[in-house]
């Protein structure tokens, strides 16, 4: 049960920053819908006080369970068609990585067929 609370909590997590992460890819494509600058302001300001919150929390989960959890965001986002969201994920992946919040890809890939290997020994 405390497995699937963890989880849920870090896919909420990792939801907040991707919604962090869509606006930057919008806003570079310039897709982005203008706020009013104090609408955008006031969000900018309660962003910054819980990205420290949200990063701290990342660190609890272990980089593989990060990975595992936002490629799983990720696929619901491509069934979905939601190809900006996608597109962000894909950064923020790379960013938790960078940071090693996360794995690559090629080094989760490796885990899991690591551990699917490892289940198939083990029978």
């Amino acid at each position: 049960m405390l497995i699937a609370f963890d989880d849920l909590m870090l896919g909420y997590i990792l939801n907040k920053l991707t919604d962090v992460f869509e606006e930057i890819v919008a806003v570079s494509k310039n897709t982005f819908s203008d706020k009013a600058p104090g609408v955008a302001e006031v969000r900018q300001r309660k962003i910054e006080k819980k990205l420290p919150v949200w990063l701290q929390r990342l660190k609890i989960s272990t980089p593989y369970q990060v990975t595992h959890v936002l490629l799983d965001q990720m696929h619901a986002s491509r069934k979905l068609k939601r190809g900006l969201r996608f597109e962000a994920q894909a950064a923020l992946l790379e960013a938790l990585a960078e940071a090693e919040l996360a794995m690559d890809v090629a080094n989760y890939s490796a885990a899991v067929l690591e551990n699917r290997l490892k289940c198939l020994l083990d029978r």
